[in-house]
């Protein structure tokens, strides 16, 4: 089975439901193969949970197969013989099972079961508000489609105010993701982390045997790849107007990052730009940053890593990737990626370093905040802010994907400092902060700069991935 890594705080929160002894209905979701399956999987050992998953099939064959594993799962052999026939008569079972003793119901692939029966929510509001509110009963709804589940929590779902409580799983952070490649560099796992991001089911099919390369050409680069089209698939099953939204998110991934920009390289005319920006933002695929500090023009960003690596590189060499070209793709994506992708990846963990440290008491700060600057020609890469002091301590941090010298680490700390003064904010102290993958020598710092490197994400992945 695969690799089980820092899930913790979502096993908690399963769990605090659970010993809530009330009823309960809640909604998992979030992009496929994100590790919804296996969080609750690891959650549920030891627990009176019936586990089913729900298939693109009709309603009555779904209903019969959820009556054969619920026979077996409560020895009822009554209900092997007399499958059931409607959803109504499966909820009020369980309203009958759970009236005394706690009973878990999970259904997944929820999504597949309301295609079925376009009235299943309808009916679960009703039987919840009647029967199952007042019973002992624990049910979770999983969902790997964004857009069917983000409908679920609309005030126009008849399970508006119903859900007691709503996950949306994320991928795992880079100091997490570190941890499917334990006998890696860390420069290597950082770039694996750049290409897939922390996605369970992509990190999963990484051989560790193998390098980093050989893996990204027999996963993606190859003719039939095993994820040579998993964009497509994605989008295909969420989105109506796939056409589009593909364009959007290649002109992203490949450098537009304004408005205008955007809608000249993808073609979309520029008065309809913002329905698609709005739909790929609500299902986290696309980011819009602003300032963290006064008034700035927001930039847009492919949020989701393996969706920014395939955009960016999958339709420009895809004619080469079919002739069998695959090694002198592999050249040219590695030099691309190398000096313009891994700098952002760079940056993306600097603040999931700092967090850490903060974390741990390293930096002397509890960051409220966090987010770039820029103004007027002039950026920082992260700006925290600690607001539970007034006024607010600073942390100011550069990241630089590059082997310095004593020197030029020193250059760049005196940057930084020239920067901070024209942050619209008088903080009551200032910490500065510099990330690069390599150090050479030791450069004279002064008490409130920190310098970190590759050790130091190295140092705080291990942490990430011990247990308990």
């Amino acid at each position: 089975m695969a690799l089980f890594v820092d899930r913790r705080r979502e096993l908690g929160w399963l769990e605090e439901h659970w010993r809530s002894g009330r009823a309960e209905l809640l909604l998992v979701y979030g992009r496929r193969r994100v590790g919804k399956t296996r969080l609750v999987w690891e959650w549920m050992k030891g627990r009176r949970v019936f586990y089913f998953v729900a298939e693109e099939v009709p309603e009555q064959r779904l209903l019969e197969k959820l009556s054969l594993e619920l026979a077996e799962f409560t020895g009822d052999e009554l209900l092997e013989e007399r499958p059931f026939t409607s959803w109504r008569q499966v909820l009020l079972y369980l309203a009958r099972l759970a009236e005394k003793e706690r009973i878990g119901f999970v259904i997944d692939e929820f999504q597949y079961a309301a295609a079925a029966s376009p009235g299943l929510l309808s009916t679960l509001q009703a039987v919840w508000d009647t029967r199952l509110s007042g019973t002992r009963v624990f049910i979770l709804l999983m969902g790997s489609l964004v857009s069917f589940s983000e409908g679920v929590l609309s005030q126009r779902s008849p399970l508006y105010g119903r859900l007691t409580g709503v996950m949306r799983l994320q991928p795992l952070g880079p100091l997490e993701a570190r941890c499917f490649t334990p006998g890696w560099s860390p420069g290597d796992s950082l770039r694996l982390y750049g290409v897939v991001g922390g996605v369970p089911g992509y990190l999963a099919e990484v051989d560790p045997s193998e390098n980093l390369w050989e893996n990204v050409e027999r996963l993606m680069l190859r003719p039939n790849a095993r994820f040579l089209d998993e964009a497509r698939y994605l989008l295909r099953e969420e989105l109506r107007e796939v056409t589009r939204y593909y364009a959007v998110l290649e002109a992203i991934a490949g450098g537009a990052t304004s408005y205008g920009e955007i809608a000249s390289r993808s073609g979309v005319p520029a008065e309809s730009l913002s329905k698609y920006l709005r739909v790929l933002e609500e299902m986290g695929l696309v980011e819009r940053v602003a300032p963290i500090l006064g008034r700035g023009r927001a930039r847009y960003r492919v949020a989701d890593r393996f969706l920014a690596f395939w955009f960016r590189y999958i339709p420009r060499h895809r004619s080469a990737i079919e002739l069998g070209l695959s090694k002198k793709v592999v050249e040219a994506v590695r030099r691309d990626f190398e000096a313009n992708v891994m700098p952002g990846v760079w940056e993306e963990t600097l603040a999931a370093i700092v967090g850490r440290m903060a974390q741990n008491g390293e930096l002397g700060v509890t960051p409220t905040r966090m987010g770039p600057w820029w103004h007027r020609g002039m950026e920082i890469d992260l700006v925290a802010l600690d607001e539970t002091l007034e006024p607010p301590r600073l942390l100011v941090a550069e990241a630089k994907w590059a082997a310095l010298t004593a020197v030029e680490a020193r250059r760049e700390l005196d940057k930084l400092r020239a920067k901070a003064q024209h942050l619209p904010v008088k903080p009551s102290e200032t910490i500065y902060l510099l990330a690069v993958r390599e150090l050479e020598g030791e450069p004279a710092t002064l008490p409130d700069e920190h310098i970190i490197t590759l050790e130091d994400y190295e140092r705080l992945s291990r942490e990430a991935c011990s247990p308990g």
